[in-house]
């Protein structure tokens, strides 16, 4: 993941909500945009705040700098859970039980929990993802992964190692929705495309964050029957225009999110997204050589299956039938 901090090419510049010198403006703004807090620059004159903010369903992603070194103090609330992914420079947090954690730039990122308090002292060299996550909503997608009882606040360790395997693809993740919103992508304008998107963070961040949730996650549970793969796939079947998330059908199932994964790839060879995305291929494929009029266009039949970015749609379906969906439609019209 690369990422240029130039003020022309800085990410979700399109989407900027501050662009500041004035202290007491950029406490205001941020914490309308994430949650109330003090700043404290230690050069209030050096004070250059820029942020940058999209909202994907519950989770609110932005980009922040304040372009000077300073102390920012943040109460508990209860209510959200806040992950800073450091980008450049550094960042220190402690929080009120006494834990301490240093992020560095593309090498870690600070979880900030919604029933501690917790001090940042920002480098003026730092700039992060700052990612705003309802308390409900996460808690929530936890219990659906797992299938288990989420009874208060997940105490994840403060740090999370942006460079394990688990790290990276969250980075990934967060890089591939900047893009889409930076691009003015079709996912990120279409509503059922943004909760796979919120879904998909949602789950890489726990995965990649470590605490006792991890046992959870871990957990094996005991061998589904074979009535529980025909109910995942009539799931699928029966609800693939809404694009259901593993944690959607792991949840009509009554089974976890990773058992479920585990089943499908044990019979089937593929993860429940896999088998989805292949069923929506297919159902453009059919459509695309029984066109139902002379006017049907790819565009049109690729997003009534959920394919949204034409590109990588028209990469994945030549990956898959050796000719590209276009060259599909002109045959069948001329046959």
């Amino acid at each position: 993941m690369s990422v240029s901090f130039s003020p022309s090419s800085e990410p979700l510049r399109q989407h900027g909500r501050l662009r500041t010198r004035d202290v007491e403006v950029a406490q205001h703004v941020v914490a309308e945009v994430y949650e109330p807090h003090t700043l404290t620059p230690v050069d209030r004159k050096g004070l250059d705040a820029r942020l940058n903010a999209v909202q994907l369903g519950g989770v609110t992603l932005g980009y922040l700098t304040y372009g000077t070194e300073a102390h920012i103090a943040l109460p508990a609330s209860e209510h959200w859970y806040h992950i800073n992914i450091t980008l450049a420079g550094s960042s220190l947090v402690t929080r009120e039980n006494g834990d301490r954690g240093m992020t560095r730039g593309m090498a870690h990122a600070a979880m900030l929990l919604p029933h501690r308090a917790q001090t940042i002292a920002w480098a003026a060299d730092a700039a992060q993802f700052a990612l705003r996550i309802p308390r409900a909503d996460l808690e929530g997608h936890l219990a659906t992964l797992t299938r288990a009882r989420v009874g208060g606040p997940i105490d994840f360790d403060l740090v999370v190692d942006l460079d394990s395997r688990a790290g990276r693809g969250l980075l990934r993740c967060i890089e591939f929705v900047r893009t889409e919103w930076d691009e003015d992508g079709v996912l990120a304008r279409n509503a059922d495309s943004r909760r796979q998107l919120e879904s998909m963070i949602l789950t890489n961040l726990l995965v990649a964050a470590s605490g006792p949730h991890q046992a959870l996650l871990q957990r094996t549970d005991p061998a589904p029957g074979p009535s529980t793969l025909k109910s995942a796939l009539d799931y699928i079947h029966d609800h693939a225009g809404d694009l259901p998330t593993p944690a959607d059908v792991a949840a009509a199932t009554g089974v976890s999110a990773r058992t479920l994964q585990l089943h499908f790839l044990n019979h089937l060879g593929r993860t429940p997204s896999q088998y989805l995305r292949d069923l929506r291929l297919r159902g453009v494929r059919d459509e695309l050589l029984h066109p139902r009029s002379a006017g049907t266009t790819v565009t049109e039949v690729a997003s009534a299956h959920g394919f949204h970015n034409l590109g990588r749609f028209s990469s994945l379906y030549k990956s898959v039938y050796a000719e590209s969906p276009s060259e599909t439609l002109r045959r069948s019209r001329a046959s």
